[in-house]
């Protein structure tokens, strides 16, 4: 029996060809960008990743965490000042013992509540006796107290803040007003309020801030005093307020802290769907942040059943398994516990003391399990509770095994120069680079990674021509991010009429006008068009050049001490050739002078990629049209063309307008400079 006819014969005893690595289990990803596949969620937000839901309104003067409380300032070289409102006294921390000490000659108060620094004075706000205090951080001299205007009732400053151009902006909830003074105490004005304001705030876009007393909503301001909205959550005015940096918790007050702004607890839950008969499900990673005073319990159930969701929240805790606290970090795992089952429901409880909340990232849930087991004796799967023993250990294993496994198995994006890592560690070179040095190609970290990549990826079919001048144009314009290979606007190409064609229509003519390339390179031979008497033709052939270039001595003619030459052979036949015939000129954007990284990377390419015994010269342009300095189209200079007419309110005059006929119009007025620019004739100046 032949060979094929054996094969062709066991051929239907043969297991089918897996699509993927053996015994490997597959897995679910819930993130934010693939979805969380919610179920419940209660006193849980669901955004970009799984935390506490945020309490609505601002319940302290922080706004949630964003500002320093009231009474805690923050001097200009770092030192915190603290208003001890039982003693009415003003406190400055002492970093070395970490206590906040008495500020000599200042107080104690009446009734002070708030204090502010800006502009090297301490502001504090005394509602009790009616002022504003001024001292001077350097000195604590009193400098001044402010009192608004005439004011209809006696003013009760109690919250201040000021903008980058150190107004004040001061809540006086007395007279229903916001009063606005200068850095120097003069008064501007005042904003007149239906409630009692009750807390400015100013963000670093010199927006205010106002909550008004019974409220738990601030109403925000335009820098032109404006009111645009209102903002009922800490979490819109994330990123607008400079980052807090509390002193020590050990030298606060036992009673400083925030109010709460999450949620105590929250419960999410999700279910997901094997579509196996009795799925014994592996594992769970989760990728999450659990601050101190926080705290994550994952729990899972498992059922044949599809049950309503509205059913899960009354089961008993005992049906629950896994039940295991999550740490902080990436990729923290747990094996599950739960019994087989088709159908997975997953239950993450959130518990925080208000001020921190647990956030998870993201969750991967492994299935079905395929455990080392499968290697050993059948004894060790006779008993249930032997058996669970047994995987349990033996996973400890499996994950360092599957780890490597995994990496042998996505070897080959290492060797791809599309997704090889690009960045390392400190001191140590990156795959990227590493690939690079594979094909003889030195990549700078000056260079944006995007062309990194590119570089590699082209540089396999520019090495057989590497060191010559096409191949270092490729390389050229790899480095300066265009792509020789991508047509741009053809002008000249077919028009569609939007009508079939007939069948026995000619096929479509080529483009006539592709986009090329700039060529980048300018060799100098091209510019050894010298005329000689008796052989030459003025045209495009023929240059007339004067001495001066080649540098040959010429008496009483153009001969100058320090750039002429003594050459006492004559030779003028060879001296185009022994100028030009090894040098060339390389002309790239101007933005490459401007980066050093960038500019560093050319000149590596152009050392490594250059023919050899030739000299190059570099040049960074810009694209003009200068006679006699930019004149050479393509290389160095973009000859354009002004816009026709101008756009009112829009184009500023200059050497990029010009004063056209009106559209549309004609015979009307127009303003044509030296054509029909005649006042009173045939020009109207409205």
């Amino acid at each position: 029996m032949s060979p094929a006819s054996t094969a062709a014969g066991v051929a239907p005893f043969l297991p089918a060809v897996l699509s993927g690595p053996p015994h490997d289990p597959t897995w679910v990803l819930l993130n934010a960008r693939t979805g969380w596949r919610t179920a419940t969620a209660h006193d849980v937000d669901v955004l970009n990743s799984l935390s506490l839901a945020t309490l609505p309104g601002f319940p302290d003067g922080t706004l949630g965490g964003l500002l320093l409380p009231s009474n805690l300032a923050q001097g200009p070289d770092g030192s915190f000042y603290l208003l001890d409102r039982d003693q009415q006294l003003i406190r400055r921390l002492d970093p070395c013992c970490c206590t906040f000490d008495p500020v000599p000659c200042v107080g104690p108060f009446v009734s002070a509540v708030a204090i502010a620094i800006c502009c090297g004075n301490l502001f504090v706000c005394d509602p009790g006796n009616h002022r504003l205090s001024i001292f001077s951080i350097s000195g604590f001299v009193l400098r001044g107290v402010w009192q608004p205007p005439k004011p209809t009732h006696p003013w009760e400053p109690c919250s201040i803040a000021f903008d980058g151009r150190g107004n004040a902006y001061i809540a006086d909830p007395a007279n229903n007003r916001v009063h606005v003074f200068t850095s120097t105490g003069r008064w501007l004005r005042a904003m007149i309020f239906a409630g009692l304001p009750k807390l400015v705030a100013v963000d670093c876009a010199d927006r205010l801030y106002v909550r008004l007393d019974g409220e738990n909503v601030l109403h925000v301001f335009d820098p032109q005093g404006r009111e645009t909205g209102t903002a009922d959550r800490p979490a819109e005015l994330a990123g607008r307020f400079p980052t807090v940096c509390l002193p020590n918790a050990s030298a606060l007050p036992a009673d400083f802290s925030p109010a709460p702004t999450f949620a105590a607890t929250g419960r999410w839950l999700t279910v997901l769907d094997s579509h196996l008969y009795r799925c014994q499900w592996h594992r769970i990673l989760i990728d999450a942040d659990v601050p101190r005073g926080s705290r994550l319990m994952v729990s899972t159930y498992t059922t044949e059943a599809d049950i309503p969701a509205s059913q899960i929240p009354d089961l008993p805790d005992s049906v629950w398994n896994t039940r295991q606290s999550v740490r902080t970090g990436a990729d923290w795992d747990c094996l599950i516990r739960s019994g087989g089952g088709r159908y997975l429901w997953l239950r993450l409880e959130f518990s925080g003391n208000g001020g921190v909340t647990p956030a998870v990232s993201s969750l991967r849930i492994e299935y079905p399990r395929i455990s080392l087991r499968r290697y050993l004796p059948s004894v060790f799967a006779q008993d249930p509770a032997a058996t669970d023993f047994t995987d349990r250990f033996l996973a400890l294993f499996d994950s360092t095994f599957r780890s490597i496994e995994s990496e042998l198995d996505n070897q080959a994006r290492y060797f791809d120069p599309a997704s090889t890592p690009a960045t390392a560690p400190r001191g140590r070179i990156d795959f990227l680079t590493w690939l690079g040095s594979w094909i003889g190609l030195k990549l700078d970290r000056g260079i944006p990674e995007e062309r990194r990549r590119a570089l590699v990826a082209n540089d396999g079919r520019v090495a057989p021509i590497r060191g010559t001048r096409i191949g270092l144009h490729r390389q050229l314009l790899t480095l300066v991010g265009m792509k020789p290979e991508v047509a741009g606007c053809c002008c000249g190409g077919p028009v569609c009429n939007c009508k079939s064609e007939p069948l026995n229509c000619r096929p479509a003519p080529a483009p006539v006008c592709a986009w090329q390339p700039p060529p980048l390179i300018l060799e100098h031979f091209q510019l050894r068009r010298w005329l000689f008497v008796g052989a030459g033709r003025l045209g495009d052939e023929s240059v007339l050049w004067g001495e001066r270039l080649v540098g040959r001595v010429h008496l009483d003619h153009g001969a100058q001490v320090g750039s002429s030459r003594l050459i006492s052979t004559p030779d003028p036949y060879r001296d185009p050739f022994h100028y030009y015939a090894h040098k060339f000129t390389v002309f790239v954007p101007v933005c490459f002078g401007e980066d050093p990284g960038l500019k560093r990377a050319l000149l590596n390419l152009l050392e490594a990629g250059s023919p050899a015994h030739t000299k190059h010269s570099l040049e960074f342009v810009r694209p003009r049209f200068r006679i006699g300095i930019q004149s050479m189209i393509g290389l160095d200079s973009v000859v354009g063309r002004y816009p026709r007419g101008i756009t009112l309110n829009s184009t500023p005059l200059g050497t990029a307008s010009v004063l056209d006929r009106p559209p549309n119009r004609q015979g009307g007025p127009t303003l044509e400079i030296g054509v029909t620019a005649r006042i009173g004739a045939t020009t109207k100046l409205s």
